[in-house]
């Protein structure tokens, strides 16, 4: 709540947050925290060091760009130090598959060249029409 002056259970808990990253201080996205982190570096190290490329499966996105209309509403909260550990590592992952959004998106993070993608939700498709992501 330090980053949300809002009241999360009674209001709109997104008024009056800046546009941008700031957009993403909602109850509903979370952050990696540091046991998760260390291990993200570790394995992208690990396959690294095995010759082996990587892809990252995440619920929350986790690349500003990747949200719909780089509105960052849903971001996940340390989204900062997740990318610092994806564009420090030798072999980026070749792309970052997510949803929560429930939206198509598709951005290049041009730091590590790593895709990220996130992915549309059936629970958004109208009735009879194609609910596949892919």
């Amino acid at each position: 709540q330090a980053n949300n002056p809002n009241d999360i259970t009674r209001e709109d808990f997104a008024r009056g947050l800046p546009d941008g990253p700031g957009k993403r201080w909602v109850p509903f996205n979370g952050s990696l925290g540091p046991e998760q982190l260390q291990w993200l570096r570790k394995e992208l190290q690990a396959a690294h060091e095995g010759g082996e490329r990587t892809i990252l499966l995440s619920h929350v996105v986790l690349l500003p760009e990747a949200t719909p209309g780089a509105n960052c509403f849903a971001l996940v909260w340390n989204y900062d130090e997740v990318l610092s550990i994806i564009r420090e590592t030798r072999s980026p992952p070749v792309a970052a598959f997510c949803g929560h959004a429930h939206l198509f998106v598709h951005a290049l993070d041009a730091v590590s060249g790593t895709h990220h993608v996130t992915l549309p939700s059936p629970l958004e498709v109208d009735f009879e029409e194609d609910a596949s992501a892919i």
